[in-house]
């Protein structure tokens, strides 16, 4: 009976840990241009697009193009609206998974332009383009984000194609910076460390290195509420990480709100941390 007792208790701290995983699914899509010719550099974008996401490493990611021909079918036909009961029944037959979020793009414009020595003599192209992705959730069929990329390359290249190419591996940080953006790094509060007549001076967050955390990072702690079936994000303090404590969690300071923030905690209400993008040179330089 003991063993039984131990047995199920594993099976328990191993459902919770999966479950602590999971991931949600973004479907990287198609990206479109109208133009003669495009489709290669549509390709190239599209495939950006994929990489950036992976290299963040926030969502499980599926490249359209991977999925069987039914699975390519259903998710073209649903577009950027919600996946209903039979389209999701139709991929769970197919044996593709049902994605959380989608992202569409297109490509609007894209040119090569000659570079010119002194003597006027083109001496190879500088390549640009601009872009436009989206992000769609397929639970509700609401946007959660867009984004106009331009990008160009840094030095000349030999050729307009090899141009136009590179102008688009360019674009990748700036890619994943907007995921970051629309996808922002949220955050269970652990514990208060360090409390002081009434409000909370130190606390523990459950993001790490991981997630990309680093010492100067801050993040809003935001009330999650209720009206009418209705939620509510309301900003009642800020923090900012002082030490990430491996790969899980981050100590950080209270620069703001520790009162509220300590009730609510203490409350149990529903408070979480979220990541506020960085802005300026980073590593933040010291004065």
């Amino acid at each position: 009976m003991k063993k039984l007792s131990v047995l199920l208790t594993l099976m328990m701290m191993v459902s919770i840990l999966f479950a602590q995983e999971k991931k949600e699914v973004v479907l990287i899509g198609d990206v479109k241009c109208s133009f003669e010719n495009s489709e290669q550099y549509a390709k190239n974008v599209h495939d950006v697009i994929v990489q950036a996401f992976v290299e963040k490493g926030l969502h499980e990611v599926i490249d359209i193009n991977t999925l069987s021909a039914r699975g390519k079918e259903i998710y073209r036909q649903s577009g950027e609206s919600a996946l209903n009961e039979d389209n999701m029944k139709r991929l769970s037959e197919a044996g593709e998974k049902g994605a959380d979020y989608i992202v569409t793009g297109t490509l609007s414009n894209y040119d090569a332009v000659p570079v010119k020595n002194d003597k006027g003599q083109v001496t190879g192209f500088g390549g640009k383009l601009n872009f436009v992705f989206k992000v769609t959730n397929l639970k509700d069929g609401t946007q959660k984000g867009m984004a106009d990329i331009a990008c160009s390359t840094l030095l000349s290249e030999k050729t307009k194609d090899a141009a136009i190419m590179k102008a688009v591996k360019n674009a990748k940080d700036k890619v994943i910076k907007e995921i970051k953006a629309i996808f922002p790094i949220t955050a269970e509060i652990v514990e208060i460390t360090a409390e002081k007549k009434g409000a909370a001076k130190s606390l523990l967050i459950e993001a790490g290195s991981a997630l990309g955390v680093q010492a100067g990072d801050q993040f809003k702690i935001c009330e999650e509420k209720e009206f009418r079936g209705k939620k509510r994000i309301i900003e009642i303090g800020r923090i900012k990480v002082t030490d990430v404590q491996g790969e899980d969690f981050a100590e950080c300071k209270v620069v703001k709100g520790g009162d509220k923030i300590l009730a609510n905690f203490n409350g149990e209400l529903k408070i979480f941390a979220e990541m506020i993008p960085r802005t300026g040179p980073w590593p933040p330089i010291k004065m």
